[in-house]
């Protein structure tokens, strides 16, 4: 292929062959002083000179990058007839070739990936560079003697090129499968999360074999506004496998559509990278296997610790709500004493849509100010109509009978300013305090070895998408007592799922059947909760076949969902301790 054109070209290189092309054309050449095998990549720009010598320099940043997951730039002439820049050469291949060969890729080989990429990023974002164009085709890879795959960056800084180019042609250059929001909303003002978004497209597709969203040459605008609006849709692997939580948990931090909520700290996502692949090696989280209509469960660490704050077997107080008010309102709802939860179940493909907190939209949400002091408002996930089905829900005994509170239009919202008609309970006795105050329902523990909880069944199907939101605000100086919702229970075998929370910054997820209590998530640091005697928003939410826990919109574990106890759901509090609940939403569908 080497002739005499070549060499006029591409001055001190000897061209072997054409590698691939596609924006550009990729070449294989030997450096004639060296003997060096290279890549060289010449484009076709129709561009200004301005633009290019500004992209000349930030090339030269490139060169002084030596980084092991970066491709090195040994040379840059954007100022010849044809430019192009010399590479270090790959031979093994793109990601894009893995996935046409593949189909998907393992887990693990995911991960390895996301690591080498997460390191690359973090490398030339210290340097001030943004490469804006994170897709299959700009990941490379070799193979190591071990047998693993060595992944590396390349193709910097060229789609900033590609946009300065239209502004010149009027044609985008967008990769538009892989762009993320607001390079489409605020091109020119995209900064590092926009990398950190493209690598949850490019994880999304090596796991499913498919990207997000899909583009369609015919309708572009509808894609603009599927990537800008509408929520990803669920992470289904081949053969029914589950992926990794702590790997959810990241594919949904870094697809957060707004880029100031997205996952974008590397130390952040390292740690929940370093956590999927000790979940996926343990194998801990396997789609469970039911046995005729026994209840499933999801599998959970065994001899593990579980704070003062929840262990033990503690007493139960339990108050039952008998409420039946005519004409088919409010039923029965009763209050228990301890936490407990259960793992939810695996669904179906006809899930309802379900908005990720941080892209509700604020008009199609009931919000309630929070106190001065923390200006946010709580968004609870927009829950809609067509729902999710799910395998069998847990059978844990008697039936509950009774359909439960009625939610109007789908939704129930309580903040408490109404302790005349309310469903929730009152009362007083030598081990705690059940009252309405200034707008707030109080649960006040006066015993540090029990725990209270006020929960109210609810019409509404877990077998389809739901969500439950609660503010709380702790008073007094018990930072390691716990406090929080049940969710998915049954008041009649006093059997629950517990979120928890702690002031001091931890939280945990757990079930509590007859006593019996099983982690389910051990408790875990976060920065997220605010301390003292901030309010705090605990919300949960099941989207198909996944639940997520929230703490303040923020999105902190996911989990598949593999059934519940009940449709029964409210607030807890251990030890002696005083929790003010500000408000409870309950979204859910009866069908």
């Amino acid at each position: 292929m080497a002739t005499s054109i070549f060499k006029e070209y591409f001055k001190g290189y000897e061209i072997l062959g054409e590698i691939g092309r596609g924006n550009a054309r990729v070449l294989k050449a030997r450096h004639l002083g060296s003997g060096a095998l290279v890549a060289i990549k010449h484009f076709a720009f129709n561009t200004d000179a301005d633009t290019l010598r500004r992209f000349q320099r930030e090339s030269e940043i490139m060169k002084s990058i030596q980084h092991d997951h970066i491709v090195k730039i040994v040379d840059v002439h954007l100022d010849a007839e044809l430019p192009y820049i010399v590479m270090q050469l790959i031979e093994g291949g793109d990601v894009r070739r893995l996935l046409k060969d593949r189909g998907t890729l393992e887990v693990d080989t995911v991960i390895q990936l996301a690591q080498h990429m997460t390191d690359a990023l973090d490398a030339i974002h210290a340097k001030g560079v943004v490469h804006r164009d994170i897709k299959p085709e700009n990941i490379m890879y070799r193979r190591l003697p071990n047998g693993e795959l060595h992944f590396l960056l390349t193709d910097f800084g060229i789609a900033k090129l590609r946009e300065q180019t239209n502004t010149v042609t009027g044609s985008s250059m967008l990769t538009y499968e892989y762009a993320s929001p607001e390079q489409f909303s605020h091109a020119r003002t995209v900064s590092t999360p926009t990398d950190y978004y493209s690598l949850g497209v490019v994880l999304y597709e090596c796991l499913t074999g498919a990207v997000p969203f899909d583009y369609n040459d015919e309708d572009l605008l509808w894609h603009i506004n599927r990537v800008i609006e509408c929520p990803i849709p669920e992470v289904v692997l081949p053969d029914n496998r589950f992926p990794p939580p702590s790997l959810l948990q990241l594919l949904h931090g870094l697809l957060a559509k707004q880029a100031v909520h997205r996952l974008s700290n590397t130390e952040h996502v390292r740690q929940l990278l370093q956590k999927a692949a000790l979940e996926n090696a343990q194998s801990r989280y396997v789609k469970p296997v039911s046995v005729g209509k026994t209840k499933k469960v999801t599998q959970v660490l065994a001899n593990t610790k579980v704070p003062a704050a929840v262990a033990g077997n503690k007493k139960e107080i339990v108050f039952t709500i008998l409420g039946v008010l005519l004409f088919s309102a409010f039923m029965m709802g009763m209050w228990a004493v301890f936490p407990h939860k259960e793992d939810p179940q695996p669904g179906d493909d006809n899930a309802a849509a379900v908005l990720p907190v941080d892209s509700v939209a604020v008009a199609s949400v009931n919000r309630k100010s929070l106190p001065a002091h923390n200006n946010k408002s709580l968004i609870t996930p927009a829950v809609h109509e067509t729902p999710a089905e799910i395998s069998s829900v847990a059978n844990a005994g008697t039936p509950q009978t009774d359909a439960g509170v009625s939610l109007q239009n789908g939704m129930y919202y309580d903040d408490f300013s109404d302790d005349v008609d309310s469903i929730w309970e009152i009362g007083k006795d030598e081990n705690s305090v059940f009252k309405f105050s200034h707008g707030k329902y109080i649960i006040k523990g006066l015993t540090d070895s029990l725990t209270y909880h006020a929960t109210v069944k609810f019409d509404l199907n877990i077998e389809r998408n739901f969500s439950v939101s609660a503010s709380a605000t702790q008073w007094g100086n018990e930072p390691d007592e716990a406090y929080g919702i049940n969710f998915c229970g049954n008041t009649d075998t006093d059997a629950y799922y517990v979120y928890y929370i702690t002031s001091n910054g931890y939280y945990s997820v757990g079930s509590m059947t007859n006593g019996d209590w099983q982690p389910i998530i051990n408790w875990t640091h976060t920065a997220n909760i605010h301390p003292n005697s901030e309010m705090n928003t605990l919300s949960i939410e099941k989207r198909n076949n996944s639940i997520f826990f929230y703490i303040n919109d923020k999105v902190e574990n996911v989990l598949p969902f593999t059934g519940g106890y009940g449709n029964c759901f409210g607030m807890r509090v251990d030890g002696a301790q005083t929790v003010a609940f500000d408000q409870l939403i309950v979204k859910g569908s009866r069908q």
